[in-house]
């Protein structure tokens, strides 16, 4: 496949995420769970994108773009920081907590 510009793709890519995180809401929120989910669903789409750039911007590790590289860093530490954060207890409600004190 020849490369292309990749501008269309960026649009429809920043649409879905938005789509994705707004659902995302659901489930057991906590504090950063949707900074951290935007950075994992944003390094995976980043990825895969730049597969499809026609320009040169830069070439680490021999066969990755710069962007591809920093997503393969930032992937992993999205996902261990989703992790930590899920398992963290939550703050008990402060009527909860005004109850059992009286």
């Amino acid at each position: 496949m020849p490369p292309r510009p990749s501008s269309g793709e960026a649009g429809a890519e920043l649409l879905i995420l938005g789509v994705l995180l707004v659902f995302e809401r659901r489930g057991r929120p906590f504090p950063g769970r949707t900074f951290w989910s935007y950075i994992l669903l944003y390094g995976v789409s980043r990825f895969v994108i730049e597969f499809y750039r026609g320009d040169s911007r830069g070439v680490l590790f021999g066969t990755l773009s710069t962007s591809q590289s920093l997503s393969v860093i930032l992937v992993p530490v999205a996902m261990v920081m989703l992790y930590l954060l899920g398992r963290r207890t939550r703050p008990a409600p402060r009527e909860a907590v005004q109850a059992r004190a009286a």
